[in-house]
């Protein structure tokens, strides 16, 4: 899997490189059929605003595309938050996988409610 980091309009320090690769390449525990990655760092010009940093993760699987953003007062907190909320997506993207074609295999069975109305004797 290929990790991009970048920043939009500002410079990403290498030791926040890093530490984005090392957190988000997490995700690739839950689920490994990912093909790139795309971080993208940028921050808020309003002063008022107390959670400046942007952190947008764009996870591409075939055929699929996840993404979270997060924003925090720094940058290592928008990965944790960023990657909090892709993991709950790709666990959920393989849970959906995973479990159609065994119900698909395994035929649905009808409703008991179903079959006890057709019945007439409800």
């Amino acid at each position: 899997m290929r990790i991009t980091v970048r920043g939009k309009n500002l410079e990403v320090p290498e030791h926040v490189r890093d530490e984005a690769i090392a957190k988000l390449s997490r995700v690739r525990r839950l689920f490994d059929r990912f093909i790139d990655m795309e971080v993208v760092f940028s921050e808020e010009a309003n002063p008022r605003i107390e959670d400046r940093i942007h952190c947008e993760v764009v996870l591409h699987a075939k055929g699929k595309y996840l993404r979270a953003s997060a924003s925090a007062p720094d940058h290592l907190s928008a990965i944790d938050r960023a990657e909090a909320k892709l993991s709950r997506q790709v666990r959920k993207l393989k849970t959906q996988l995973v479990t159609k074609p065994r119900l698909d295999a395994a035929g649905t069975p009808e409703p008991a409610l179903a079959r006890s109305s057709e019945d007439g004797s409800a």
